[in-house]
């Protein structure tokens, strides 16, 4: 069975191209009105203003476009995320786990310490995956630290989490992982409508292949407060792999927050989905200084 398997792979080699499951969730600065409505449970965000103000959008090149996508994220966060992932038999599994986020670069981009973000994954479910943890740490200049805890032997190991399945979903790490801007190179094609919504479209070729499972994306960027609504990958064939599609009607805003709550990954080789829903998002949390730690990871849960 899919989920077995993929999960036995998890255990032995543990699983993070792109943007990440954190671009489903994107801070704009703004003056537009909150909405009403219920929900996913939703704290005030510590936002990052637009990187710049471009006086027409239609000069925007495909860099620029991608740098205000990127930079339209809280410097911290923690999601509560639930995945349904599927199988073309139709069995399904349910992974629900709490991700966090601490970006650690001062106001102008440049690393504090040599670090450039945190991130932090605690699993609750599955049961056999319950309080196994990841830790993801992004350093200037590299090589990047990451480590799992597994509860079944109370010890941290330091694991190499690039191109691996996300506990058995068709996301991967590397959707939840730390992305320079420098990564890759940009090409900004026409723009196009999706579910009703003008959107940007920018082709990105990674400059390390083996850094990531997609050698090229296309995102579909909503023009308004650049949140990725698509996401196309191919491999290093040229073979598409991979498509990412956020729910637009989902998109909700809170104060300055704006939250796509639910998307959906397909692999398009295996035939299989995975659906996120975002079911909390604190977006001003109070890190503790040891938080991102390993020593604080070899505590266990």
């Amino acid at each position: 069975m899919r989920f077995i398997g993929r999960h036995a792979t998890a255990a032995l080699a543990p699983m993070l191209a792109s943007v990440t499951l954190f671009a489903a969730v994107v801070v704009a600065a703004s003056n537009r009105e909150p909405s009403g409505g219920g929900g996913a449970v939703v704290v005030q965000a510590d936002a990052r203003p637009l990187v710049e103000e471009f006086e027409n959008p239609a000069t925007l090149s495909g860099r620029e476009i991608y740098k205000r996508l990127l930079a339209n994220r809280y410097r911290r966060g923690v999601q509560k995320l639930e995945i349904i992932s599927s199988d073309p038999g139709g069995s399904e599994q349910k992974t629900v786990f709490e991700a966090s986020l601490e970006d650690h670069r001062d106001e102008t981009g440049e690393p504090v310490d040599g670090l450039n973000a945190s991130v932090l994954i605690e699993v609750s479910s599955p049961f056999d995956m319950r309080h196994t943890a990841y830790l993801m740490v992004s350093k200037e200049p590299g090589p990047d630290d990451e480590f799992v805890y597994q509860p079944s032997n109370r010890r941290v190991r330091r694991v190499d989490l690039k191109r691996t399945p996300l506990l058995g979903t068709d996301y991967t790490f590397d959707d939840l992982a730390y992305h320079d801007l420098d990564g890759a190179t940009y090409k900004r094609l026409p723009d196009e409508v999706f579910q009703g919504v003008p959107v940007f479209v920018v082709e990105a070729i990674v400059t390390d292949a083996r850094s990531s499972i997609a050698h090229r994306s296309a995102s579909y960027v909503e023009q308004e407060h650049y949140v990725p609504v698509r996401i196309r990958y191919w491999d290093e064939y040229d073979v598409e792999i991979k498509e990412m599609t956020v729910e637009v009607d989902s998109i909700e805003v809170f104060h300055t927050t704006w939250v796509a709550r639910r998307s959906q990954m397909k692999d398009l080789l295996q035939r299989t989905k995975s659906k996120s829903t975002v079911l909390e998002l604190d977006a001003h949390p109070n890190f503790s200084p040891m938080f991102f730690s390993v020593r604080r990871l070899s505590q266990g849960r």
